[in-house]
Formats: structure tokens, C-alpha cells, sequence
């Protein structure tokens, strides 16, 4: 069948391997592509999903048709780019065709890639799981300084690629006894929330990031864009442990909690992130003041 065939030695999503853990469909996933869309100036900005043996386009933004590069296709690993950058090569060129490393594998030729970079994406164990990469059949320079933004980027999206996807933090009471984080267990509240906040890397959200009195130059705006992200992620943090402590304390759903906490802080003026961590804090601190519709059981 055509869909069989492979396309410039990357073949279509069916039966591929995909970056371990998933890629979650999240809103700050599309911010990250956007901003380092806007960053690089390249015609495609993809997250590279990597096994020993395979890569793979996990997302792409694109400002171009560009044959052979589209989300799920997959090839050998050793003939990506991304192989070669963790293998010591440079993190960018604007030679690849030339380059002695980016120059010898396959894509360079097959996809007509003239400039690329790339910087790793790291688990919360350090592991290398996945690339945030940018490629151009042009010549596109990368300063020192919008690499460094491009690293930041990429630790946004490893946060969201280890503990915290979907409804890792939520905290669970088990029917047989204990408390569940994700798929860890534990026997008590306490030990939960503590487990809770070590998953989450210590994430917690400070002052939303101020504006700059001074107008800011583009690379300045973009890393105003990488803390607004990285304060929204810490404020997710601590409203999915809220959510955690709900669902046990009045025995409902994640959604149900949800819901509750959100009409709470509408009718009486607060933020959600604010009114979270309160209620965080109320599970080890029977003192904390809640509003009795938070405080107790249903």
C-alpha cells in the first residue's frame, strides 16, 4: 500500500515507537513549539522522540511543506540528526551538508537540510528522552544566546514528560488501604503529599514574572515567554495537589474537585493557585483556615 511505503527513509506513524513516556496534548507543549518557533526563524521546529534504535517527528511546527517531515514518521535512529548532536556534535550549523558530523548521515542529503539545531530533552532522571530541534533548507545562524533560551524550552517539556503528565500528582486513595501518587504507593496523607512534592521536583510557583520597565529586545521577550511558562507549570503543580486532597477529603472525582475548587475562588475573589496551595497546606495542617465548602467531607 502507498502509506506502506517509506517516505525519504522515515516511514508513517503505523506501528512506530513512540517517545517513552507519551507526549502529552498540552497547552504549554504548543506554547514551547510556538516560542521556539519564534526564536529559531525556521521553517520546521519538531520534538525528536528517540528509542536505541529509532527516531521519530513527536511534533512538528511548520512554516513550510517540506516533504518527508511530518508528525510519526519514523527512521533509524543513527541516521538523524539528533543522533549525531548526542553524540558530540555541535548543537548547530549552517553547513550540514558540510559539517563532518551532521554531513555523513542520511536526512542531511534525502531532506535537503542546509541548517539545523538541536538541544536535548532530559527525564527527571537525567535521561536523554526525546530532542527539541529546529532544520532549514537555508542558511539560518543560531546566536549563543537564543541556544540558551532553546535550552529552557526543553526543560519545560521534560517537565511535562516525566511525574506530572496528565494526573500523575493526583493523589488516590486506594480501596485495599494506603495512597497512590501516580503509580507509586504509600500508606498515609502525609507521606502522599510528601511524595507528591518530590515528583514534582520541587516546582513551586513564585511572583508571576514582572514586566520590564525598558522595552525588551526579541531574544528578551522570548525568555519573558520561557518564565511565564515555567510559572504557569509550578501554579499546575500545586493545583493537581489540591485536586489530590479534594477528591480523598469529599469523595469525589478529580473533575468534581475541580470544578469546586474553581467556583470556590470565583465567589470568593481568589485565585485558584492561591486557594490551592492553602488547601495543600491544610493536609498536613488541620489549622489552615479553608472555606467551609474545602474544609470538610460532603
Amino acid at each position: 500500500m502507498e502509506s506502506e511505503r517509506p517516505v525519504l527513509g522515515l516511514v508513517p506513524p503505523t506501528g512506530r515507537h513512540a517517545v517513552t513516556p507519551p507526549l502529552p496534548a498540552h497547552p504549554a507543549i504548543d506554547a514551547v513549539m510556538s516560542t521556539a518557533a519564534e526564536l529559531l526563524g525556521m521553517e520546521i521546529v519538531f520534538i525528536g522522540g528517540l528509542t536505541e534504535s529509532t527516531f521519530t517527528f513527536e511534533k512538528v511546527r511548520s512554516s513550510a511543506v517540506w516533504p518527508g517531515v511530518q508528525e510519526g514518521a519514523t527512521g533509524e535512529r543513527s541516521s538523524s540528526l539528533c543522533h549525531q548532536l548526542l553524540a558530540g556534535a555541535a548543537p548547530s550549523t549552517t553547513d550540514a551538508p558540510n559539517d563532518p558530523d551532521y554531513g555523513k548521515v542520511a536526512t542531511t542529503t534525502e531532506l535537503g537540510i542546509q541548517s539545523y539545531v538541536g538541544v536535548p530533552i532530559r527525564d527527571h532522571a537525567g535521561h536523554v528522552v526525546a530532542t527539541l530541534c529546529g532544520i532549514d533548507r537555508d542558511e539560518v545562524a543560531v546566536s549563543d544566546e537564543s541556544l540558551a533560551v532553546l535550552h529552557q524550552l526543553a526543560e519545560v517539556i521534560a517537565t511535562h514528560l516525566g511525574p506530572l503528565v496528565a494526573e500523575a500528582t493526583v493523589i488516590r486513595r486506594r480501596p485495599e488501604g494506603g495512597w497512590t501518587v501516580g503509580e507509586q504507593e504509600t500508606g498515609d496523607l502525609t507521606s502522599a503529599m510528601i511524595l507528591a512534592d518530590l515528583l514534582a521536583d520541587d516546582l513551586t510557583p513564585g511572583a508571576r514574572p514582572a514586566k520590564s520597565d525598558s522595552p525588551l529586545d526579541e531574544v528578551g521577550q522570548l525568555r519573558m515567554s520561557v518564565k511565564q511558562l515555567e510559572h504557569a507549570l509550578a501554579a499546575r503543580v500545586i493545583v493537581e495537589q489540591a485536586i489530590g486532597v479534594l477528591t480523598e477529603r469529599q469523595h469525589s472525582s478529580p473533575r468534581q474537585a475541580f470544578e469546586r475548587l474553581r467556583k470556590v475562588a470565583r465567589s470568593r475573589g481568589r485565585k485558584v493557585h492561591d486557594l490551592s496551595r492553602e488547601i495543600v497546606m491544610s493536609a498536613t495542617d488541620p489549622g489552615v483556615p479553608l472555606p467551609p465548602e474545602l474544609a470538610g467531607r460532603r
